[in-house]
């Protein structure tokens, strides 16, 4: 498309020959206008050749260009970029799958459509007027859609992860539109993610994971941390996602932590340490519904004449955040597309403004 074409079309027009060009998920764009890509480049203060991601698989490059193109495309404003390029260097760590890159491609080219989620700490969500409160996962902040959406509009343009052709999700789930969220710290009665993993409060962090749709979890009447820990731990362990098990992240409302961890006074600690003892379901059953799996020393274990397939693989495979509103006894789970890392090492990246 030359200069001359862009100048004589209407941003409408663009849009739509984008559209027809596959360059988009099927709704209206931002025409990435030189302006508009510069902009993006000086907010995160980083080469525009710079290669913040290589998948060797298809041999791909995220740079620094194009992430910014793609985030203008998605409708993201230049202060939202430096959040981009920290959940593309998050995809960048080598933990991610032990060491394994394979796991990074797989995680979005394989049936179980999984979409990657992202998770916003520190003082970064309120500069950018980030939602981590009523309706978490709708569509109520503009920084929360438009990052969740420009990491999709990478994977798609850049990576070439299509529907059509790499990515072969059966189902896939509307996190592939986007999957970003903020952790409502300052309705918490503990420690923030990204504090809990040594960053300082002042700091701003993303948490990367491939994560499944978000499962509700309904308890309104619970007064016990014993009651509301017990029937989120009953949602993750549900037969169908106890293959193959892996990291999950428990999304608690901020009535439930209430109940936990300021009425009841328990640590995130021993929060997480009662979910993993509960993420479990007997081997019967699993053999019950014809799901099939081999021994695993690290998540089978008998207890009294009863042989149980744990979920996780310990404690740390939970990670544990306080987030949406406090207008109900509800809370959720994503669970993981596979085991994406070892335990306890959920991907955090810092958030880097010059």
């Amino acid at each position: 498309m030359t200069a001359a074409t862009v100048i004589g079309e209407s941003e409408s027009a663009l849009s739509d020959a984008f559209a027809q060009r596959g360059w988009t998920d099927g709704l209206p764009v931002t025409v990435p206008t030189a302006e508009r890509v510069h902009a993006c480049l000086a907010a995160a203060g980083r080469e525009p050749d710079e290669v913040l991601l290589s998948v060797e698989e298809n041999r791909r490059d995220v740079t620094v260009r194009l992430a910014a193109v793609n985030a203008v495309l998605a409708g993201c404003a230049a202060e939202h970029f430096p959040v981009v390029v920290a959940a593309i260097e998050g995809w960048a760590d080598r933990r991610w799958g032990a060491g394994d890159r394979t796991y990074f491609y797989m995680s979005n080219a394989s049936t179980g459509g999984g979409a990657q989620l992202t998770v916003v700490n520190g003082p970064v969500r309120h500069a950018l007027g980030m939602n981590s409160g009523t309706n978490l996962y709708a569509p109520a902040a503009h920084a929360n859609v438009a990052i969740g959406r420009a990491l999709r509009l990478i994977l798609r343009n850049v990576l070439g992860f299509t529907p059509d052709s790499l990515d072969q999700a059966t189902q896939g789930h509307p996190g592939k539109l986007g999957f970003c969220l903020a952790e409502n710290e300052e309705q918490s009665p503990w420690e923030p993610l990204h504090v809990e993993h040594g960053f300082g409060t002042q700091d701003s962090t993303v948490m990367v994971m491939s994560g499944r749709g978000p499962e509700p979890i309904e308890n309104r009447t619970g007064s016990s941390a014993e009651g509301i820990l017990y029937t989120i731990a009953d949602t993750l362990s549900r037969l169908g996602a106890m293959m193959p098990g892996g990291p999950v992240v428990v999304v608690m409302g901020p009535e439930h932590a209430d109940i936990v961890g300021s009425k009841h006074g328990w640590s995130k600690q021993e929060a997480r340490q009662f979910l993993y003892e509960n993420f479990r379901r007997p081997v019967a059953d699993l053999a019950r519904a014809e799901l099939k799996f081999r021994p695993d020393p690290v998540r089978d274990r008998t207890e009294g004449g009863i042989t149980y397939r744990y979920g996780a693989r310990d404690p740390g495979d939970i990670a544990l955040i306080v987030a949406g509103g406090r207008n109900a006894g509800i809370s959720s789970v994503i669970t993981s597309w596979c085991y994406a890392t070892p335990p306890g090492e959920f991907i955090l990246a810092p958030v880097r403004v010059p």
